[in-house]
């Protein structure tokens, strides 16, 4: 999505922009990575640093993409271009271009492995060892299933991208945004109901004021600041880049950061809860979607419809960052 276009169009409403641009913040970074990296640094002190960061350099950025790709009614090379047409900062939007592509890399083996374990908490396959961390390494150690399910992701990405702005990003996005927000609320409503889930809800909202004087929690949450919203990557100069005149962007911002956070807030509390009520370490890292959950849902109550949903959640996330790469 951020490379030059022949045909320009517009979204169909302010609604669809919303939906799509929320959809490309709240992606993997607040479903997979927020999870682990808040794990990782404390719980409630990375939260309140992380929102933080996301309003006083997240939003103010995210207002500057938008105005200066609308402005330029175009990619984020002619973005640039519009903005010094003097000076050759043309290649700095096509680095951010080149930047997409070496992101999508990573997304998509990450949207791969989610596919993968969707198929295999519904068809069953998934609850077939006790063991997952010998699934995992066996699945990854395999030199093509990871890469085929890595070229469904990516064949679907192109797909609803080549259907252009409305038919293709927006329309897709009506679907998926709503869907995504009914799940995770679904997911976080019963990992509420567990017992000890009061524990994971300490973690979340209970800062550990020691914790503010170390600095690699700073680096992390600006770290995911800037990754869970998509700034610096001229995705919200190219969505801008489609957004008519007249639209009041400073809300839309303030609405696209807000939805962002709340996703991830929810996605939280959806894992969190259950992590502690269960027993596990919060800290458990990149794995705790893919080795440390999948143990959680098998030993849970209804956990085989549970882990369908929260796989499924990971690749309608997945999908809705794909498309604005």
């Amino acid at each position: 999505m951020t490379s030059s276009s022949t045909t320009h169009e517009h979204w169909g409403s302010r609604y669809g922009f919303l939906l799509a641009a929320i959809g490309s913040a709240a992606g993997l970074g607040n479903i997979w990575r927020f999870s682990y990296v808040a794990g990782e640094n404390g719980g409630a002190t990375f939260l309140v640093i992380y929102l933080l960061c996301v309003i006083f350099i997240g939003l103010p950025i995210v207002i500057a993409e938008i105005a200066v790709g609308r402005d330029a009614q175009g990619d984020a090379v002619l973005a640039f271009h519009h903005a010094r047409p003097d000076q050759p900062w043309y290649l700095a939007g096509g680095l951010a271009v080149i930047g997409c592509f070496f992101i999508l890399g990573f997304y998509s083996v990450i949207a791969g492995w989610s596919l993968k374990y969707f198929i295999g908490a519904a068809s069953g396959a998934l609850w077939q060892t006790q063991d997952y961390q010998h699934y995992f390494d066996a699945f990854i150690s395999q030199p093509l299933a990871p890469l085929a399910w890595q070229l469904v992701m990516m064949v679907a990405t192109v797909w609803v991208v080549a259907g252009g702005i409305q038919r293709g990003i927006e329309a897709a996005n009506r679907v998926l945004m709503p869907t995504l927000g009914l799940i995770v609320i679904t997911l976080a409503g019963y990992a509420l109901t567990l017992d000890g889930a009061s524990k994971g809800l300490s973690f979340m909202f209970a800062p550990d004021w020691s914790a503010f004087v170390r600095p690699e929690v700073y680096v992390a949450a600006i770290g995911q600041a800037f990754f869970s919203l998509g700034i610096g990557m001229a995705i919200f100069l190219t969505y801008g880049g489609y957004l008519t005149k007249g639209h009041s962007i400073p809300g839309a911002a303030a609405t696209i950061v807000a939805g962002d956070s709340l996703l991830a807030i929810a996605a939280g509390l959806a894992i969190f809860p259950a992590v502690f009520s269960f027993g596990l370490d919060p800290a458990s890292g990149p794995e705790l979607a893919f080795i440390t959950l999948p143990g959680v849902f098998a030993i849970m109550p209804g956990g085989q419809w549970l882990a369908i949903l929260f796989f499924g959640l990971l690749v309608g996330a997945a999908l809705t960052s794909m498309f604005s790469i």
